[in-house]
């Protein structure tokens, strides 16, 4: 289960998605006709390389966008490589940019291999950076896996497919000054290729095909999350940000999640170290509280106090001072032992930043025999569930 970290500030307006049909999916109800419309995505799959090896057991055409040029590379891997002000590969110099495509229909960039067309583009530092294009189904089967088991319910899977469409559409343009749309790490959503394809998670996103949510007009920010430990958690408390659709909800299907409860301990010397190199000195800890907590019980306010004083930290920075994977969530209790080294433990329920679609939860839910629209209804309010 991957977590991105923040939603994306740029919302496509809902001509530029071609929305073709508008109204909300009624429970069980059989999606909307499909569109027609192919929307191309471009994924930052390789970020500041010194070489970038690229491969196809067909032949590769390496387009130079400046100078009009294409070269035909035969079937092998090729190490392309910053030379001068561009780029060199096989022989041939390149501008700073570069296309590939493959008479195969796929590429491989590193230890993957993507469908679509990869672009290679030379930074001003002069390293590369490996762009996949492709259509966003295409970019979907190589998405859902790497979220969610793909021997769940086909519910479930189709809800994580629409979910994940959505925050794609939502998230054009996020990293236009880069070149591209999205990143293939948990920035946006994990992303792995070719080799991360599944014939379940296809079938999924087949079956949802051009059906994303939409609010307002407009593709919703479909935050996800692994496990919401019983209750999701509305943005604001987490973000800043008040998002209509995004409203915490008890939430109780969940409870096959094997992580669910869980124990984390760091002792004091760590703790004053990790907390020196966030630039948040409490030298001689002896205590540490949760001073504030929202709605769902999460944490938002701990107040470490020390030899000299005490430091109010948000529960949200604590977690990534300390790590996502040590505080799996902000839905904990915290105390400090007095062991022979003395130490903090955060005894905690769940696992990700608890806000939108519980991926455990939707799973819950689909074995309750619930169908893909029911269970985005259930995490996002007030939603429209269409095809664009």
């Amino acid at each position: 289960m991957r977590r991105f970290l923040r939603p994306a500030t740029l919302l496509p307006s809902l001509s530029l998605l071609t929305v073709l049909m508008i109204g909300l999916l009624s429970p069980g109800a059989a999606p909307p006709a499909r569109g027609s419309t192919t929307q191309i995505v471009r994924i930052g799959i390789l970020l500041s390389q010194d070489v970038v090896s690229i491969g196809a057991d067909g032949s590769i055409e390496a387009g130079d966008p400046a100078a009009q040029a294409v070269a035909t590379l035969a079937p092998g891997t090729y190490e392309f490589r910053p030379a001068g002000q561009g780029i060199e590969a096989g022989g041939n110099r390149f501008g700073p940019v570069v296309r590939l495509r493959s008479a195969n229909g796929w590429l491989q960039a590193g230890p993957r291999r993507y469908r679509g067309a990869i672009e290679l583009r030379r930074a001003p530092e002069g390293k590369l950076t490996a762009i996949n294009e492709l259509d966003v189904e295409q970019y979907l089967y190589g998405v859902l896996k790497m979220e969610v088991d793909a021997g769940w319910p086909a519910e479930a899977l189709k809800a994580q497919a629409v979910a994940a469409r959505t925050l794609a559409l939502q998230s054009l343009g996020r990293f236009a000054a880069e070149g591209y749309d999205l990143r293939a790490t948990t920035d946006s959503q994990v992303y792995g290729g070719i080799n991360a394809e599944d014939p379940r998670t296809t079938a999924a996103v087949d079956a949802t095909r051009d059906i994303i949510m939409t609010h307002t007009g407009r593709p919703i920010f479909a935050a996800h999350h692994s496990d919401s430990g019983g209750a999701t958690e509305s943005s604001e408390f987490v973000w800043g940000q008040p998002y209509p659709y995004l409203r915490g909800v008890p939430d109780p299907y969940g409870q096959d999640y094997p992580g669910r409860e869980w124990l984390s301990r760091i002792d004091i010397p760590t703790l004053e170290a990790r907390l020196v190199r966030a630039g948040k000195p409490v030298p001689g800890i002896a205590g540490v509280a949760v001073t504030a907590t929202s709605p769902s019980g999460r944490a938002l306010t701990v107040r470490v106090t020390g030899a000299s004083g005490a430091l109010d930290l948000r529960a949200t920075d604590l977690r990534t001072i300390l790590g996502v994977t040590f505080l799996r969530s902000t839905l904990f209790a915290v105390r400090l032992t007095r062991d022979e080294v003395p130490a903090v433990e955060f005894q905690g329920r769940g696992s990700g930043h608890g806000v939108g679609m519980s991926q455990w939860g939707a799973r819950g839910q689909a074995l309750l025999g619930r169908t893909y629209p029911e269970i985005l209804g259930f995490y996002y309010q007030g939603v429209q569930v269409e095809a664009r």
